[in-house]
């Protein structure tokens, strides 16, 4: 299976003026980690569970994609936005500016599985990649609102982030598409929140958007993830059968013209 998808792919390839796109997305990010009341329990993290809707803030993204087949492509993303959880068993809570920078590898779940299409209207994808994140948090006292970790002015935390996603693509035209994607932002640091726990070495940063994404069309081809038929292909292969098969039509005309002379002349 996967060997199959290799050579398609390798035959469909795209050139690199071919497949690329730019979009942005709105959102609301949630922290997963040690100062939350949410816990450990993956039922928690989950749309059933009240802890999924609440402590959530307001998070932004810039997207360049670009395409190297039907099936795979490379993304670079910048997210940026704000982080809050609070533990009422601790008497404390945070708040924190993140922002990270990441490549990924990007997968097209319906070509792989239900075949290229270019006249359909909707996409559903995956990604994953690495980057790096940049992390500013103040952790407070619930009773008082006192700073009780961090201060004012202090720099940035970096640290290496991994981020997973799943989203679905609904195209509105032939260029503009409407996104809706949930990923987690896996970061490698256990001071996120400010409250360092032993032999947690992760805590991650959850972002559910909806965006718009334009994809670009050049002139000589249709790259987007709809490419409406314009009467020439430019691919090499085609061409050479369409010149084949141009030289078996004029053959088959000539044979036929040569017969009905033939037989006027009997």
């Amino acid at each position: 299976f996967l060997f199959s998808i290799s050579i398609n792919s390798f035959a469909q390839s795209y050139r690199f003026g071919q497949g690329w796109s730019v979009g942005g997305q709105v959102g609301f990010t949630k922290f997963h980690g040690d100062l939350s009341d949410a816990g450990t329990s993956f039922l928690n993290k989950t749309p059933f569970s009240s802890f999924f809707y609440t402590e959530r803030r307001f998070a932004g993204a810039f997207v360049v994609d670009k395409s190297f087949s039907p099936y795979w492509g490379i993304r670079g993303m910048l997210f940026s936005g704000m982080l809050e959880s609070s533990q009422k068993d601790a008497n404390a809570y945070f708040e924190a500016r993140y922002f990270d920078y990441t490549l990924s590898l990007t997968l097209d779940f319906t070509n792989i599985f239900l075949g290229t299409n270019w006249d359909r209207d909707y996409q559903i994808y995956g990604f994953i990649g690495m980057g790096l994140s940049h992390s500013n948090t103040l952790k407070y006292d619930m009773t008082t609102g006192k700073i009780i970790s961090g201060r004012e002015g202090q720099k940035n935390m970096v640290e290496s982030v991994g981020p997973i996603g799943i989203g679905f693509s609904l195209f509105s035209t032939q260029v503009v598409s409407i996104n809706f994607e949930s990923s987690l932002h896996i970061v490698h640091t256990n001071k996120l929140d400010r409250t360092p726990v032993k032999d947690t070495k992760f805590e991650s940063v959850g972002f559910i958007s909806i965006g718009v994404v334009y994809h670009f069309l050049p002139s000589d081809a249709a790259v987007g993830h709809k490419n409406p038929y314009t009467g020439r292909s430019t691919d090499p292969a085609i061409q050479e059968f369409n010149k084949r098969r141009r030289v078996v039509m004029r053959t088959n005309r000539n044979h036929k013209a040569f017969k009905k002379r033939h037989y006027k002349r009997r």
